[in-house]
């Protein structure tokens, strides 16, 4: 079969999107595929893609992480093309491309991971986009991959699809590498690096801290460690960007700054033995989350987890088995779940861990879930080659 991936964030990039594209390249070029991946450059040191060819395109401009790529819209002699949701410009692109019969003769399946959200005209503009780019995208995919039931009925233009032609949305969660992220202790010895005490329960967060993740809400964490007022409790932060300076200072304000450890841009090859390090993990995000990679792979760890309440988080999180979903946008309400899991002691915490790592190895193995986008692809060439619109 031949794949492209078209992609606005791609290794080293430090994104869900962007992991979830590079792993499904690698993993089908593997199972003998020919693959290619589209996107633009990105600082810093790529990881090995094995036989599966990125094209890193210099865009003509690029707004955020959305680069204009032009040749976007000459794509073609592929089986499929895999559009990776949101990549602005890169929809249009795509949607401009098929008014041409010979490259709308390739199957478009669009692996949704957000919606855009955003605050003043930043958000205008994105809600504009939602109500016109997104749902003809949606209209023209063949099929479309959601990463939970829960979040697609909170997408207006995805609950109408889904009502309509139940067969052209498919759940397709994110993945992770079970044998990577597997529990164990802190081998590394980061607790000891960072002079956290012996007897502390740490709790990790991890996220890109920059504007375009401003949602993962590291101030909701910092502020309930502050509430909480438990000498015991430390977070350990993973991950860079813009915002990092400012979580810093707040941290100092808060009272809190000698028990919020800040390790910087972590490589996620690196991230298993920070997660190991960790009693329990802490996700403080709100929409437009829609699964949280990290929060799987924390669960494959063996870590019990508090996260915030947003669509999508229960396909994730058994309240009371693998951990706590509590609101969000609260400190109080997480401080709270963290008291009640410090105070549970660690045969409690193990127990949640374990039935977290069990959910991911049986739901969210890598090998699976290429296995099921097979299935994706064949269905959404089938219905393209026999002439169905939409």
């Amino acid at each position: 079969m031949r794949i492209a991936h078209l992609t606005a964030t791609f290794p080293p990039y430090r994104g869900g999107a962007g992991n979830t594209a590079f792993r499904f390249a690698r993993e089908q070029a593997e199972r003998g595929n020919h693959v290619e991946v589209f996107t633009a450059p990105a600082a810093g040191e790529a990881p090995e893609p094995g036989d599966a060819i990125v094209h890193r395109v210099e865009p003509v401009v690029a707004i955020g992480n959305a680069p204009l790529i032009p040749s976007l819209a000459r794509v073609e002699g592929f089986d499929v093309i895999h559009l990776h949701y949101p990549f602005i410009f890169g929809s249009e692109l795509t949607l401009l491309g098929r008014l041409r019969a010979r490259r709308r003769a390739q199957a478009l399946l669009v692996h949704y991971k957000n919606r855009l959200v955003g605050d003043g005209m930043r958000g205008a503009l994105f809600e504009a986009y939602e109500r016109s780019v997104a749902p003809l995208l949606i209209r023209a995919a063949d099929r479309v991959c959601v990463l939970s039931a829960d979040h697609a009925e909170s997408v207006p233009y995805l609950r109408r699809t889904a009502n309509a032609d139940p067969a052209k949305l498919v759940e397709m969660p994110n993945g992770v590498d079970a044998e990577e992220f597997s529990p164990g202790g802190d081998a590394s010895g980061l607790r000891q690096r960072l002079g956290i005490p012996t007897d502390a329960i740490v709790a990790g967060f991890v996220a890109t801290l920059d504007r375009a993740h401003h949602f993962k809400r590291l101030d909701v964490a910092i502020d309930a460690l502050a509430r909480l007022a438990d000498p015991r409790a430390h977070l350990v932060v993973a991950g860079g960007g813009e915002l990092l300076d400012g979580f810093h200072s707040r941290a100092l304000e808060a009272g809190v700054g000698e028990r919020v450890h800040f390790l910087g841009p972590v490589p996620h090859a690196a991230l298993p033995a920070v997660l190991r390090a960790c009693d329990l993990f802490l996700l403080t995000t709100e929409p437009p989350e829609s699964f949280g990679i990290v929060l799987a792979e924390a669960m494959a760890c063996g870590l019990p987890a508090i996260a915030t309440d947003y669509p999508g988080v229960r396909a994730v999180i058994d309240p009371g088995g693998t951990g706590t979903v509590v609101s969000r946008g609260d400190p109080s309400a997480v401080a709270v779940a963290l008291r009640e899991l410090i105070e549970a002691g660690p045969e409690r915490r193990a127990a949640l861990g374990e039935a977290g790592r069990r959910k991911a190895v049986a739901q969210w193995s890598w090998p699976m879930l290429v296995e099921r986008m097979d299935h994706v692809y064949a269905a959404a060439i089938a219905h393209r080659r026999g002439g169905a619109s939409r």
